[in-house]
């Protein structure tokens, strides 16, 4: 599903809305791919808005600030390519959720082969970080297990959520990083970080477009699960879906700004790029 620029609640609407979907309806699985138009910031599903953004200033400037499903840092959405992805937890072959979540990563990893660059993960690099109690606030500003790196330093950010037998992720590829912007709004600003997280373009030393990195990550979706991609628009169920979530929930003060330390549902888990791992409920 290529389903090109929309605003913040809009996005996680429509992420949230074809997972639910999925989850009632069992479908095919599905591949979206999207961008931010205008620029926002997402917080982690666990994170106090007030202690980590200055949302006076967020609302000055009118940038917009979501919490999304998925756990993790804060990340700054601007010139970057946005992926989602949902399936069953049978298609992954594993009942490891890091196995898991590597195999859905699979993919980037092969598109950034494509662009000429050798990624891996943190782990097998030796270069996560050794207490994982530790918590950036910032998403991009710390190296976790099954973070991508290239070059040593953390490439964007990706996030799992579970229920049940289904299996949502999605992650942040920066295009470009504009770091006085993606750290402006923070209470705490770690301007030492930037060191440790790059952008496709300060990598590949040139502009890379949304639309060429689009057809590279289809490409490489493709062979690495060696599937046939169909392209695809919302249901009639999921647009009415996504109204509903965007209007009550991911427009909402209460879920974007007050919303804090909530509690796991029953059959859920989460497992994102800050270790956020909880054992997972079966039926």
């Amino acid at each position: 599903m290529l389903s090109g620029f929309s605003d913040a609640a809009t996005n996680m609407a429509i992420d949230e809305a074809i997972f639910l979907n999925y989850i009632k309806d069992k479908g095919l699985p599905t591949l979206r791919i999207y961008g931010w138009k205008p620029a926002a910031y997402s917080l982690g599903y666990f994170q106090d808005a007030a202690k980590e953004l200055d949302i006076e200033s967020c609302k000055r400037d009118d940038i917009s600030v979501v919490r999304r499903m998925t756990g993790g840092g804060i990340i700054f959405h601007d010139q970057e390519l946005t992926y989602s992805l949902v399936c069953d937890k049978s298609d992954l072959e594993t009942n490891d959720i890091k196995h898991s979540f590597k195999i859905l990563c699979s993919f980037l990893i092969k598109t950034y082969k494509k662009l000429g660059l050798e990624a891996g993960f943190a782990d097998e690099m030796g270069l996560a970080k050794v207490d994982s109690r530790e918590f950036a606030s910032f998403c991009f500003a710390s190296n976790e297990d099954c973070d991508i790196l290239i070059k040593g330093k953390k490439i964007g950010g990706n996030a799992q959520r579970r229920r049940k037998d289904v299996v949502f992720q999605h992650g942040s590829i920066p295009l470009k990083l504009d770091i006085h912007r993606s750290l402006n709004m923070l209470i705490n600003p770690d301007y030492n970080s930037v060191n440790r997280f790059c952008s496709l373009e300060s990598l590949l030393k040139k502009p890379l477009t949304f639309y060429e990195l689009e057809h590279i990550l289809i490409d490489s979706f493709k062979e690495v699960f060696k599937s046939n991609l169909t392209l695809s628009s919302l249901t009639e169920a999921e647009k009415a879906l996504v109204v509903t979530l965007k209007t009550d929930k991911y427009n909402s003060l209460d879920w974007n700004i007050k919303s804090q330390g909530k509690t796991l549902k029953e059959n859920e888990s989460y497992f994102d790029n800050q270790e956020t791992c909880l054992a997972e409920q079966e039926d």
